[in-house]
C-alpha cells in the first residue's frame, strides 16, 4: 500500500521481508528512485523512544554524549541517530533539573532494548517508552483538522499557539498559564501546544484505536516477547 503524507512524502508498506531486503540493495534502490526523477530520496524507517527525567546537563547535539550512551548500552556506533528535548529550553521552569528527551534508533531491536532495560544518560539510569505518532498540528494556525502543514496553511496570518492572538508563537509575551488560550478548544487555561489539551487527547486516542502497533509496549519483531 502507499499513503501520501501532509508534507508531500509517501509511505510504502511492503508485503514481505524479501521486498524490504530488495530495497536495501543500493542498485535496486537507485533504479527505483529513477522512476521519480531527481531530488527524491528514500528515508529508512526509524524508531523513537521517549526517555523520561534525563538530567538537563545532557546535550543532545553532542556527539560525545551520544557515543557515551551507545558505549554503555553495548550498542554499535550510529545506533542512535538523533536526540532532542521534547520541550524547548525556554519553556523550562527555573528550578527544573530533569527533562524528557526523544531518542531515534536505527532498528526495532535497539529501541526495544532501551524500553526494556533503560539507558545511562548523563551518568543517570533513565527509562522510557515507545513514542507513538501523534496527530499533526499546523504550526501556523494550530489546527489538527486541516491535514496541512505551515508551508501550505490556508490562513493569511499566523495564530499564536500560546495566547491565540495574531502573531507567531515564538514572539508571544504571555507567560501566565491562566492567560493561555487554545484556539482548538476555544477556551482559556491551556495552550494549543499543550499535551493535556482535550482536542489533542481526543485526536490521539482516535489515532491509537486505528493503529494496531500502538497496543504493544515494544516495537513488534520476530521475538514473541515483543508482541
Amino acid at each position: 500500500s502507499a499513503r501520501k503524507l501532509p508534507h508531500g512524502g509517501i509511505i510504502y508498506e511492503l508485503n514481505s521481508k524479501e521486498s524490504t531486503e530488495w530495497f536495501n540493495t543500493p542498485a535496486n534502490r537507485s533504479n527505483f528512485l529513477e522512476r521519480f526523477g531527481t531530488n527524491v530520496t528514500i528515508k529508512d524507517r526509524t524508531y523513537h523512544v521517549l526517555m523520561e527525567n534525563v538530567p538537563i546537563s545532557f546535550v543532545p547535539e553532542s556527539t560525545a554524549a551520544i557515543d557515551d550512551i551507545e558505549k554503555k548500552a553495548a550498542f554499535a556506533p550510529k545506533t542512535i541517530l538523533k536526540a532532542k528535548y521534547i520541550k524547548p529550553i525556554a519553556r523550562r521552569n527555573p528550578n527544573q533539573r530533569t527533562a524528557h528527551i526523544i531518542l531515534t534508533f536505527n532498528s526495532r531491536e535497539s529501541a526495544n532494548h532501551a524500553i526494556k532495560f533503560g539507558l545511562s544518560v548523563a551518568s543517570k539510569r533513565v527509562y522510557g517508552r515507545k513514542l507513538l505518532p501523534e496527530p499533526s498540528r499546523c504550526l501556523k494556525c494550530h489546527s489538527f483538522d486541516g491535514n496541512h502543514m505551515a508551508t501550505d496553511c490556508p490562513k493569511d496570518v499566523d495564530i499564536c499557539g500560546t495566547c491565540g492572538e495574531q502573531h507567531r508563537t515564538a514572539m508571544c509575551k504571555v507567560d501566565d498559564p491562566n492567560n493561555y488560550y487554545c484556539t482548538n478548544c476555544e477556551i482559556k487555561g491551556h495552550a494549543a501546544w499543550s499535551r493535556v489539551c482535550p482536542t489533542f487527547l481526543s485526536k490521539w486516542d482516535a489515532y491509537k484505536r486505528r493503529n494496531d502497533e500502538s497496543r504493544y509496549r515494544f516495537y513488534p519483531t520476530e521475538d514473541p516477547l515483543t508482541w
